[in-house]
This record gives C-alpha cells, sequence and structure tokens, in this order.
C-alpha cells in the first residue's frame, strides 16, 4: 500500500484536493502531478461539455479519494458508466489500463460480494439554457446544477405506486419552483429518470411537464 505521509508531503497545487484511499487513485494522482492537469482540463479531455464542468469536476474528486475509485457507483452522471469514466480518465492521464485490469477486477470483485443489489435512480430536468462566450464554466456549471433533483433516502425500496408519487410531486415541485426563473432564459423541455445497476445504465423513463399528460 502505498505512503499516505509521501503523499501528503508530495502534493502541489494541482493534486491537493485529492485524497486517495487505493493504490490506482495514488498512482492517477501522481501522473496528474506530472502533468500539471487542473481537474477542469482533465475532465475536458474526457469530453465533459463545459456546462457539466463543475459536477464532472466533483466526480473526479470523487473517484480519486474513493476506496471503490467510485466503481460502486455512487457518484454517476448521463455521460459515462462508472466503468467507462475509469476508463477514460486512464486515457487521459496516459495511463496504460492493461497492467492494472487485474487490480480493477478485484474491486469489482470486492464489490459484487458485498454490494447492495438495489438499483439506482437519478432524477433531473433536460433543460435548455441560453449560453454566450463570455459565460465561464463556473457560471455554466452551477446553472447545470438546477436541473438536479434529490430523490429521497431509501426510494429505491419503494413499490412502483409509491415510486410513481414521489416522481410526479418531484417534477412539480421542481417545475413549480424553477419554470421562468431559472438563469440564462433556461428552458425546462421535460424530465427523465435513469435507473442504473451494476454500473450499468439498465433503463430511463422520460416525463412531460407538469401539464403535459404524460405525468
Amino acid at each position: 500500500m502505498f505512503n499516505i505521509m509521501n503523499h501528503i508531503a508530495n502534493q502541489s497545487q494541482y493534486t491537493r484536493r485529492y485524497h486517495p484511499r487505493h493504490l490506482l487513485a495514488q498512482y492517477a494522482i501522481n501522473q496528474i502531478a506530472t502533468l500539471e492537469l487542473r481537474s477542469q482540463d482533465i475532465v475536458s479531455a474526457m469530453g465533459y461539455p463545459i456546462k457539466h464542468t463543475i459536477p464532472a469536476c466533483d466526480r473526479l474528486r470523487h473517484v480519486l479519494s474513493h476506496r471503490y475509485l467510485g466503481l460502486d457507483s455512487s457518484y454517476m452522471d448521463k455521460y459515462f458508466t462508472a466503468d467507462e469514466f475509469l476508463a477514460k480518465l486512464f486515457v487521459v492521464l496516459e495511463i496504460p489500463y492493461q497492467p492494472f485490469a487485474e487490480d480493477i477486477a478485484q474491486i469489482k470483485n470486492d464489490l459484487t460480494n458485498h454490494s447492495n443489489t438495489l438499483p439506482r435512480y437519478s432524477l433531473r430536468a433536460e433543460v435548455d439554457f441560453t449560453f454566450t462566450s463570455v459565460d465561464n464554466w463556473v457560471s455554466r456549471g452551477n446553472a447545470a446544477r438546477l436541473a438536479h433533483i434529490r430523490l429521497p433516502d431509501g426510494f429505491a425500496k419503494l413499490d412502483d405506486a409509491q415510486r410513481k408519487s414521489v416522481i410526479q410531486d418531484s417534477i412539480c415541485e421542481h417545475y413549480q419552483q424553477y419554470e421562468g426563473s431559472l438563469p440564462y432564459d433556461g428552458v425546462i423541455k421535460g424530465y427523465r429518470l435513469t435507473i442504473e445497476q451494476n454500473n450499468h445504465v439498465v433503463d430511463h423513463a422520460d416525463y412531460g411537464l407538469p401539464k403535459s399528460s404524460s405525468i
């Protein structure tokens, strides 16, 4: 296992926000320091859109500070599954994936033996923002965060009727709060529920606006 004190001593402006709990994370962080990459540069190279920079940086910090490298789907978005995120990160950091395939397989095996089989649900609004060239990634990221809708703890354990009721209430509450008041002339076009299991998106459901019959 890597030396924590060595990590602390060698922190730089590029790595001070990462707190590795796995050897592979430490290896990646060392590479970030060597390449002198800022978190926003990394997620941009991974292919994240500018408007998603802040949450993407949050996910990067989570993965590199997580004992399972985020492979338990503890932080997800619509752009990459847990496996895809790690593989793409390795490419950007110029780290060969194959030499570490066995370590990654071991993490997945540990998760399989101790995982919760309940699916993970995420709900967000589909919003069209009108950004201009003067709007920086911080402003865009803050605006994009308003599209996320937090579902209550235990949502996955509810039955279908209860989940549908929670989704309806959550969408109505979000729409009532943000319709006509989002920054950058944001217009809510609809809502999407994403369902993930074992690091893969297994299903999704699209919902119209509260005034629509599709809810």
